[in-house]
């Protein structure tokens, strides 16, 4: 599993074709990972990207990959809290948002003051990427409860096309997340934790991770498959 998001190489490779980045321009991740995504928009554009990530661990990721790339100029990774760093305004080209909305905000404010925060920090004409969930259906209830508040997901695929364009933006492209990658996705996370236990079986902490991924699991395959659904989202910041 090379995302931390339901996509395959091939779709992110077509969205990063799509996004056409200049070797001039800037492109900012916020909530890069561990910069999986970002590094294949650096070495398909040759532009300044930079990736911010809250969690420690997966900015080690990151830098360990920058390490295996030799030479990599012009992108580099940061750890921080996006909501307490300076960064200037209309400054970059592209501004990315994969999954991460959350560091915006709890709840059903969260989608937006992202998309609010992005669009100040891209040039006019300046493009947004933002991963985010919907649902496909109303969910069952017993889904809600298990996922617990805030669940991260509020509005239908169209409403979260139609949200941005109330902000302003300029809706240029939209996909999502088909059933192989859902799938893909989440049995690697079931996979992944199997593997630490047989590896470590003496590892508490491995256990107790393992029987909470089992139980997102069950959860997932009666609930999540025909309920839930990942929208990658294209704007642009309208020419002031």
């Amino acid at each position: 599993m090379l995302f931390n998001s339901p996509i395959s190489e091939a779709k992110a490779d077509l969205i990063i074709n799509i996004l056409n980045v200049k070797s001039t321009g800037k492109v900012i991740d916020l909530g890069c990972g561990d910069g999986e995504f970002l590094t294949r928009v650096h070495k398909k554009s040759g532009a300044e990207c930079m990736g911010l990530d809250i969690d420690p661990s997966c900015i080690t990721l990151a830098e360990k990959k920058l390490g295996h790339l030799g030479s990599a100029e012009n992108l580099s990774f940061r750890l921080a809290d996006i909501q307490d760093t300076h960064l200037e305004k209309n400054t970059y080209e592209l501004a990315i948002c994969i999954g991460s909305t959350h560091a915006f905000g709890q709840g059903k404010v969260a989608y937006s003051n992202a998309l609010m925060h992005m669009s100040k920090l891209v040039k006019p004409n300046g493009l947004i990427l933002v991963g985010e969930g919907y649902w496909k259906k109303k969910p069952a209830q017993e889904y809600l409860d298990f996922i617990g508040d805030p669940v991260g997901v509020y509005n239908s695929h169209e409403k979260n096309i139609q949200l941005a364009e109330s902000l302003g933006l300029i809706v240029l492209y939209a996909a999502i997340s088909n059933q192989d990658e859902w799938d893909h996705f989440e049995w690697c996370f079931k996979m992944k934790a199997q593997r630490a236990v047989i590896a470590e079986p003496d590892n508490e902490k491995a256990r107790k991770k393992l029987n909470g991924v089992q139980q997102w699991n069950k959860y997932y395959r009666k609930f999540g498959r025909t309920t839930m659904g990942f929208g990658f989202y294209l704007f642009m910041k309208p020419d002031e």
